[in-house]
């Protein structure tokens, strides 16, 4: 499954958002929902997802869709390198 599928289906399913409604711009503060508890629940998920732990830091900074993807996309390559 491609990295955008990937954050999109998690975040739509756990924030009970439609996936329409998160494009790669889309800020995640400005999602109904998204608070530290429920960015913890999605971190969980991608991780579960890759089958790998996700860097901490650099999902704490995102701060958007196109940031998680990116970060999940790097996890799926093999990549620890920021982007």
């Amino acid at each position: 499954m491609p990295p955008d599928q990937i954050v999109t289906e998690i975040v739509a399913q756990l924030l009970d958002v439609d996936e329409t409604a998160l494009p790669p711009e889309q800020v995640l503060a400005d999602i109904d929902g998204w608070d530290s508890v429920n960015s913890l629940r999605v971190l969980v998920y991608l991780e579960r997802e890759v089958g790998s732990a996700l860097d901490y830091d650099r999902f704490a900074a995102a701060e958007t869709v196109g940031e998680l993807t990116e970060l999940v996309g790097g996890s799926l390559a093999g990549s620890d390198v920021p982007s």
